[in-house]
């Protein structure tokens, strides 16, 4: 507000616009942004101020650093187009205004946009089917088109402006009127003076680490190239040349990836035979390809709704509820809550499969379906007596065995390479024709008992109170996490089509389960050992083909390094003197709002997305129907950002009329 010396209000000059900057114009950035517009209707300011809301990202206008519109069309998502929405709907239960459009799908169609381009795909479905997965730069080309469309429609006070500038830092503002902030970019010398400032990164680049910046100097100094973690793009494979011998570590959805940008991006081609098989036709430009990861074997593909049957009824859930969750997180001792709580957890998965497998078998009768699932909800969750009643009704090859399934190459051996690519290329069709079929509805059974699960547990962490006892929820939450992505996490099934037929033809070579990887300084390449045959196999060239894990102490993003190195950002495990293993999350209260080292919660600086304490058990695009939990973080950080600067500015106003 501008005031002269007196401290009143200067006739007719219009009040200072409130600024709220939002940093990051990916998911979550955007999606900040449209809940900001779409909650300024609860929270009115004065007639005569503006609420300024300045997006703050280099790659504005291009889609975002993942969803980048000028990426080759060969990377798809993994989720159909008609699912994919960055509106909220009718199922929304946020507690902001619903502000409906068009789901990916719909907006290609009325744009006469191509979702995607694949042979397998359109003797099945036509080219803007809802059930068609598209390329990641038409999401690209969705966001910029979202971004236009909220700040258009938004309310006459309301503007958007685009800072296409990297954010390298933010500093209080101490000698100005009320709260301030100062958000200072790359190669300038005047920052932009905001009253809030939202962190929407995403998960911003990590620092590499000793091991890492040795691969690099060693693979380059003879010739190779060396990838850390993130996301997949040409320029990351661009010293990959014909022929080079190149290891890709991961085999999820960034492997994929990987292996379109080194084949058909480079111009390689895949053609069907008359009796179907699929066949890759080589450009001459491609490596050869070595896959390994910790378990050497990729995610199930995500299921094709056209190809998917019925269950034959549904049952109810039994072990696992909101409540219990909730109060088994009170309970003191930690260790023992989790453990009953993922016993519960791995009944009700089991409840679920087995129950469909029995009522789906015509050959069962209807009393020895009631027989199991009476002797199976009496029993424990987790107990020796569940066990046996499963062994009592089932076969041993009938049984779900989780540790099979995550982990299918464990303790196998082959006499050679050779043996393990035939295995390989039978473990992919199987899964994707176990996907494809309509008669393994126990399977549909067992990831609708994940989605059950992942609800419940969803209605936990937003009470806000997973605060209370962080370990146990994060743990819970990695345990249901792996289990979904190995169900439903993986490539769409065409792709896992081309990978077999990427390996008859040489490309790609499975390595799977790594057992050592170490780096020969001397030849100036890598050696990696498999523990499922004999033998070493050699590359010039590391590809990480995976995502990073989130640091917030080894950050490679110049505003993330500011505000740690000052105290101003922390690590979760650091407020709870809690050790951190793998990804760490930066830490916020119930509200987003960003918490220093030094214990204080900011008033000014919040935070959304995935890499923050605030649990979010969906991390991907929102879909459709869904009730996101996307929404749910971003609608509830908008409002409180906005409920904490409106009512004393309302309140001001009042007096002075």
């Amino acid at each position: 507000m501008r005031r002269d010396e007196e401290g009143t209000s200067t006739p007719g000059v219009r009040e200072e616009p409130l600024a709220i900057a939002v940093i990051g114009a990916g998911l979550y950035g955007l999606s900040t942004v449209e809940r900001l517009i779409a909650n300024t209707s609860e929270f009115p300011l004065p007639a005569d101020r503006e609420v300024h809301i300045h997006l703050i990202d280099p790659w504005l206008g291009r889609g975002s650093l993942t969803w980048r519109a000028d990426q080759p069309p060969q990377l798809w998502m993994n989720s159909h187009a008609g699912q994919m929405t960055l509106f909220t709907d009718d199922m929304a239960t946020c507690a902001g205004p619903v502000r409906k459009g068009p789901t990916l799908q719909e907006w290609a169609a009325a744009a006469g946009e191509t979702l995607s381009t694949d042979a397998s795909l359109d003797c099945l479905v036509d080219g803007l089917s809802p059930h068609r997965w598209a390329s990641r730069s038409l999401m690209g080309r969705y966001m910029d088109w979202f971004l236009d469309h909220v700040s258009t429609n938004a309310p006459a006070h309301v503007r958007v402006h685009r800072h296409r500038k990297l954010a390298v830092d933010i500093r209080s503002v101490p000698e100005a009127a009320g709260e301030a902030e100062s958000v200072w970019f790359a190669d300038e010398s005047s920052p932009l003076l905001c009253q809030r400032v939202i962190l929407a990164q995403g998960a911003p680049s990590v620092a590499p680490d000793p091991v890492q910046t040795r691969l690099g100097r060693t693979l380059s100094a003879a010739g190779g190239s060396y990838v850390p973690p993130g996301h997949a793009s040409p320029a990351q494979t661009r010293l990959v040349k014909p022929g080079d011998t190149v290891l890709l570590r991961g085999v999820g959805l960034t492997f994929y990836d990987y292996v379109q940008l080194l084949t058909t991006a480079r111009g390689g081609r895949f053609t069907r035979a008359a009796d179907g098989t699929l066949t890759y036709r080589p450009s001459g430009e491609e490596p050869r390809i070595l896959a390994v990861s910790r378990t050497g074997v990729p995610p199930h593909p995500t299921r094709w709704r056209l190809k998917t049957g019925r269950l034959t009824r549904c049952v109810a859930p039994r072990f696992t509820s909101y409540q219990t969750i909730t109060a088994l997180a009170r309970v003191a001792d930690t260790q023992a809550a989790t453990r009953e709580a993922i016993d519960r957890m791995s009944a009700e998965l089991d409840y679920f499969y087995y129950s469909e497998l029995l009522v789906s078998d015509a050959a069962r009768h209807p009393a020895e379906v009631e027989r199991f699932q009476d002797s199976f909800t009496q029993a424990e969750p987790g107990s020796q007596r569940q066990r046996e009643v499963v062994a009592e009704t089932f076969p041993p090859e009938a049984r779900l065995d989780f540790q099979q399934l995550l982990d299918p190459l464990r303790g196998r051996t082959f006499t050679d390479s050779a043996d393990l690519q035939v295995w390989m290329r039978r473990y992919l069709a199987s899964i994707t024709n176990r996907t494809l079929s309509k008669r393994n509805t126990a399977d549909l059974a067992l990831i609708t008992g994940i989605n059950y699960v992942s609800r419940v547990l969803v209605e936990a962490l937003r009470t806000g109170q997973f605060q209370i006892n962080p370990e146990y929820y994060a743990t819970l939450r990695a345990w249901l996490r792996v289990r979904a992505r190995l169900l439903t996490g993986g490539a769409p099934w065409p792709r896992q089509l081309e990978l077999q037929a990427l390996s008859r033809c040489g490309v790609v070579t499975f390595l799977g389960r790594a057992s050592r990887i170490e780096i020969d300084a001397d030849a100036g390449s890598i050696v990696c050992e498999s523990e499922n045959f004999p033998g070493q196999v050699r590359a010039g060239h590391l590809i990480e083909a995976r995502h990073s894990t989130p640091s917030v102490t080894a950050a490679g993003d110049p505003l993330r390094r500011a505000l740690h190195g000052r105290g101003e950002i922390a690590e979760l495990g650091a407020m709870h003197r809690l050790h951190s293993v793998g990804a760490q999350r930066v830490a916020v209260d119930s509200h987003g709002a960003l918490i220093t080292a030094a214990h204080e919660v900011s008033s000014t600086r919040y935070a959304v997305g995935t890499d923050t304490s605030n649990p979010i058990l969906t991390p991907g695009l929102p879909r459709a129907g869904a009730d996101s939990d996307v929404f749910h973080m971003t609608d509830a950080v908008a409002r409180y950002v906005l409920a904490s600067v409106v009512p004393a500015t309302t309140h001001m106003a009042t007096e002075e009329q």
